[in-house]
Order: C-alpha cells, then structure tokens, then sequence
C-alpha cells in the first residue's frame, strides 16, 4: 500500500510538527479549559483531551482543529460529531488535492470521470475508472462496488509499479472524485 503511505506521508506534512504537549497548550489557549494528553500505546498516537464539562462552540471548534494539528482531539460528547465532521472535511479536501496532484503529474487529471454521490451510477463510473487505470475487475468485488476486489488486489500486490500502477491509479482517481471505496483484508481477532 505504498501509494496509500506516500498520502499519508504529504497529508502530515499539511500540519505543524508540535509536540502533544505544545498542542495541548494551543488547545487550552482556544478556551475550553485544561487539556491533558493521553498516550495511546496500540495506535500508537497521542491524544488530546478536553474536559468533559467543557461546553464548546463553533468557533472553539475551528481554533481546536487548528491548534491540535495532527493530534487526535477528544471532546465532550455534545461536541465530538461537530468536530468529527469538521476534521473529515478538512482530511477530504486535502486528500482530493494531494490527489489530483498525482493525476497531473501522470497526465490523468482531464481523464478522470465525473463522480457525484447518490447520482452517478456507481457501476457505470467504475467501469470507466477501471478502463482508465487499466485496472480490469479491481471495483468488480462480491462486496459490492465500493470494495477493492481482494482477489484482484492479490494478484496485484507484488506488482514493481505500485507508486505509479493500477491500485496507484484507483486510490488517486477515488479520492480525487471522492467515491468512497474500501478495502477488504484478512483481520483476525487478538488472541486472548
């Protein structure tokens, strides 16, 4: 999943390289009260929290997204989904730009076909996708068209092109037209 790292990699780079402890500082600075950090040793991140008797505005809303930076941010619950949408809005808008940069340093930016939500028909759209990135079968899942055919992405996955091939392709011309597609893999449950 090199393509989906190389994203990953300029999506952070969108933000400032601050400690928790400094965002959590910039945080209690958007007014909200004492902010404390929390080490989460399995995603190994840290998050932000901010005290549950905080009431938190808009605009609070807004400071806090900017000052956390890359952190994830904990909020009251009557606040969370206000912040929650604000962050996927912001990490929508910069995946689709660090895409289309992709599709024009490949010259498939004016290629890449029209996706609006609960109009296009998903079918139709992801044939041509698959035609474009010479990806045949990829969307073509028993999960539906919103699911990376796991047998394709198999027989795909030691492919020398990956920053530059088919999956390449898929993931930058979805997230540049934000058709939401997923991945199917092979988790498990942790053993007891």
């Amino acid at each position: 999943m090199i393509a989906a790292a190389q994203m990953s990699a300029s999506l952070s780079n969108a933000y400032p390289n601050i400690t928790p402890q400094v965002a959590a500082k910039r945080v209690t600075d958007c007014g909200v009260g004492a902010v404390t950090v929390r080490s989460d040793a399995e995603l190994d991140t840290d998050v932000l929290i901010v005290g549950e008797s905080a009431s938190v505005s808009d605009q609070q809303l807004a400071c806090i997204n900017k000052a956390a930076s890359f952190y994830d941010v904990e909020l009251p619950s009557s606040a969370q989904p206000r912040f929650n949408a604000i962050r996927e809005s912001q990490s929508a808008a910069l995946t689709a730009s660090e895409a289309r940069k992709w599709l024009k340093a490949h010259d498939l930016l004016d290629q890449i076909p029209k996706y609006e939500a609960r109009v296009t028909d998903d079918a139709a759209y992801f044939r041509k996708v698959e035609k474009l990135c010479r990806a045949d079968g990829a969307l073509r899942s028993s999960y539906g068209p919103h699911a990376l055919s796991p047998e394709w992405t198999m027989q795909h996955a030691s492919d020398d092109r990956l920053e530059d091939g088919p999956l390449a392709c898929l993931l930058n011309v979805t997230w540049a037209t934000g058709f939401k597609m997923g991945f199917i893999g092979n988790e498990q449950a942790a053993p007891k």
